[in-house]
């Protein structure tokens, strides 16, 4: 190919990502929607105060369990909205920094570490909720003591969580950038 037309192709084959930056953008309005819905059910749940609430759970435990979900629910609607910004900034408009896409500086992208990185922590973040979640369900059900196998169930997530947060420490997909532009991997380990 000349170089003309391999470039016209590579600029063209960039453009599929606008595929992931759309979705990522209806699966964000999707997540804001249903956070939303999250926290409505949750004051839903406080003026009807029936004596138990979701899942048979005490109105103030069913109530926190759904502002938990609508959390989690607008924290991933945020990160879809990091990575819809990202993916744009990387690849199709590379040569435009974020204040000329009207974003502010700490939504810039500069590596797709940054969005791998950002999507573990959040996946580590949203096992955490579910935890709490499975905790309080889990507790307000215990009527005896717990079985070696339910404390095995019950113990899966935290495993779960303490795993990936290692691995994620171990891959150092991205560094911390700390004042005087100096990237930190680990403690005093500088670039």
């Amino acid at each position: 190919m000349s170089g003309g037309l391999e470039q016209g192709v590579f600029r063209a084959t960039r453009l599929f990502t606008l595929v992931a930056v759309l979705a990522s953008i209806a699966g964000a309005l999707l997540m804001f929607y249903l956070g939303a819905a999250n926290t409505v059910e949750a004051f839903a749940l406080q003026i009807r105060a029936p004596s138990d609430g979701a899942a048979g759970l005490p109105v103030d435990e069913a109530t926190v369990i759904a502002l938990m979900d609508a959390l989690d629910r607008f924290l991933i609607g945020m990160v879809l909205l990091f990575f819809g910004y990202g993916v744009y900034g990387l690849f199709i408009r590379p040569e435009l920094g974020p204040r000329a896409l009207g974003l502010p500086e700490w939504l810039h992208v500069e590596r797709l570490g940054q969005l791998k990185q950002t999507l573990a922590e959040v996946i580590i973040v949203v096992l955490f909720v579910l935890f709490l979640r499975v905790a309080l369900e889990a507790f307000h059900e215990g009527e005896g003591a717990m079985t070696i196998a339910a404390l095995g169930r019950f113990l899966v997530l935290p495993v779960a969580i303490l795993l990936l947060s290692a691995a994620l420490r171990l891959a150092r997909l991205h560094p911390k950038e700390r004042a005087g532009g100096r990237h930190v991997w680990e403690a005093g380990e500088t670039e």
